[in-house]
């Protein structure tokens, strides 16, 4: 998330024939959305919502909310909740749709995660303030607190299912750094080198250092042309402190 609910720079503002009226802006966006699911609407919402909001709180319009007071505006302004869970579920979506696509990198036959019940609730919460007050600071925040809700859940669920992978698996992912990867760090036993699956099965440090990778990755956007650099990245640091490597 780049911009606002729809990644565009700027949130709009309402309609000329309702700004003066932000409670019937943010239903007339609502409905557009509905309609059309336009991206430009839901900014316009976002905008609409901020202005309705303010215009409840009063002298509070310049402070973030608590948890309560959400809930009290949801019930003074039912559209502002409704808002609020179109941004939700449109982001649930987008992070389902990017769980699915880091499974199928891997190859994994498992069910992808998805947000569970408390995720969900932290991402409404924080949509919500988002409007309370709505300022571009709002670009900068929501969409990494968003990305992170899940990053070190998935991550750990991520490096379960590699620490029961078989060595093919590996030698697809890290590709032409497989070679490399694989002789500075699978055990050496007496006779012969094992083999990178035994030493994520078997070692700890290794498995935690692909995790803490792996949910800095998840948290930063999760762009899977990354990933064979972050998976030699975890296991550089699985030999080596953070700080030295």
């Amino acid at each position: 998330m780049t911009g606002g609910p729809s990644g565009d720079q700027e949130f709009g503002p309402p309609e000329r024939g309702v700004a003066g009226h932000p409670v019937l802006a943010l239903r007339a966006a609502l409905d557009r959305y509905d309609d059309a699911r336009s991206g430009r609407a839901l900014d316009v919402a976002f905008a609409a919502a901020a202005a309705a909001v303010a215009e409840l709180r009063g002298e509070r319009a310049h402070v973030a909310p608590d948890v309560d007071e959400v809930r009290a505006l949801f019930e003074q302004l039912p559209d502002y909740e409704r808002l609020v869970e179109v941004a939700v579920s449109e982001t649930e979506r987008s992070v389902q749709a990017a769980g699915v696509r880091v499974w199928s990198w891997f190859g994994l036959e498992s069910e992808p995660p998805r947000w569970n019940q408390g995720e969900r609730q932290r991402a409404r919460l924080l949509v919500a303030c988002a409007c309370a007050p709505l300022d571009q600071q709002v670009v900068g925040w929501l969409g990494p607190r968003l990305l992170k809700l899940a990053a070190g859940r998935w991550a750990g669920v991520l490096v379960g299912e590699l620490r029961r992978a078989d060595e093919e698996l590996w030698r697809r992912v890290l590709g032409e750094r497989y070679e490399s990867v694989w002789r500075r760090f699978a055990p050496r036993g007496r006779w012969r080198t094992r083999e990178l699956a035994d030493l994520m099965a078997r070692d700890d440090e290794v498995a935690g250092a692909m995790e803490r990778q792996l949910s800095r990755w998840l948290a930063a956007g999760g762009q899977v042309e990354r990933l064979p650099g972050e998976l030699e990245a975890a296991f550089v640091h699985s030999r080596t402190p953070d700080r030295l490597a």
